[in-house]
């Protein structure tokens, strides 16, 4: 089969690999539909890397398929059933996973960066990571089930209440996401920071009372003037806005560090969180959330179809991580089909 295999740093190729088999009894074989790019495969690809990954590695987490072949233990899903799966397959036996922490697994095998992920014809997994999907769900819109999982647990961490004020840093498809979700919650006003103006112009439709371009306007001042004294809550899902994030927020408020890029060294005055009492909560992946996020998918309470901007073969995944990174894309998906 054709697959996008990372080989080292900032090196990607297009090229014939065997096709995945099954060698557990609890394995899952996927015939992949749509395989979104995420930023970690952007920071992944970056020279210094941002993120690690396992050369000869296939890229890609973020995806919806059917189910191919399935192995004897299997029966929660069958052939030909639609899926999308959680990428991080936890051992559940470790300290962390027998405390319901699977996201903190210390075992855990990352989908596109430990083993073998979606950027490919199809890919292997293990039961208890798939989760099945209505048809009715359209593939460009089931393909946001993982960032949508790692989301809501993201949200179940800072509880927005109506009225409650929010400011999200980076308008990425995570970023337009979180904002829809303050949208439904009641939030006002949500302030939304991005350089890009394509994004900002997504923002706005994804229902931001406010943008800002924080390579032109002073961020914290835009803040303090349209929300009084700070935001309730403040968003970083660039990974590297730890500071700004702190600037923006309130006495009182909260800070939600989402994002990743393990390059970021943050100079924070430490005296900032305490003297505002400023709580700082980091949200790491998926846990426990992927059935609910099957089910907002689902209800269509999201209108995530809009934030698909591109659509590319296979061929074409270096052009579509060159889009993102650069800003020019939001949502960009990989059909390894064609």
């Amino acid at each position: 089969m054709r697959a996008a295999v990372f080989e080292k740093i900032g090196v990607l190729n297009i090229k014939e690999v065997p096709k995945p088999t099954i060698q557990k009894a609890d394995d899952v074989i996927i015939q992949v539909k749509l395989c979104s790019i995420c930023g970690t495969d952007v920071h992944i690809l970056s020279d210094p890397p941002g993120y690690i990954a396992t050369p000869n590695t296939i890229l890609g987490h973020e995806l919806v398929g059917t189910v191919a072949e399935i192995g004897e233990a299997v029966t929660t899903v069958k052939v030909g059933d639609v899926v999308v799966c959680n990428p991080n397959d936890y051992c559940g036996t470790c300290v962390y996973c027998k405390n319901n922490q699977p996201n903190f697994c210390e075992n855990i095998q990352a989908m596109g960066i430990d083993v073998d992920g979606g950027f490919a014809e199809f890919v292997r997994t293990s039961e208890k990571v798939v989760f099945k999907i209505s048809e009715d769900v359209a593939p460009e819109v089931a393909a946001f089930a993982e960032p949508l999982a790692c989301l809501l647990n993201g949200t179940g961490k800072i509880r927005v209440q109506p009225g409650e004020s929010v400011t999200v840093i980076g308008a990425g498809t995570i970023g337009l996401m979180f904002v829809q979700m303050m949208k439904a919650t009641g939030a006002y006003p949500i302030i939304v920071s991005e350089p890009s103006e394509l994004r900002r112009k997504f923002a706005i439709e994804s229902g931001a009372d406010f943008v800002v371009n924080p390579l032109e306007q002073d961020l914290q001042a835009f803040v303090k003037e349209k929300t009084g004294v700070g935001s309730s809550y403040t968003i970083d899902v660039v990974g590297n806005q730890l500071e700004a994030c702190i600037d923006c927020t309130k006495r009182g408020g909260t800070v939600l560090l989402f994002g990743v890029n393990a390059q970021a060294i943050s100079n924070v005055a430490q005296s900032k969180i305490t003297q505002n009492e400023i709580r700082v909560q980091g949200t790491w992946l998926a846990n426990a959330t992927f059935p609910k996020a099957v089910e907002v998918l689902e209800s269509g309470v999201l209108n995530l179809s809009k934030l698909v901007t591109h659509t590319l073969p296979l061929s074409e995944v270096e052009k579509g991580i060159d889009l993102l990174r650069r800003g020019e894309g939001v949502e960009i998906l990989i059909d390894p089909t064609t």
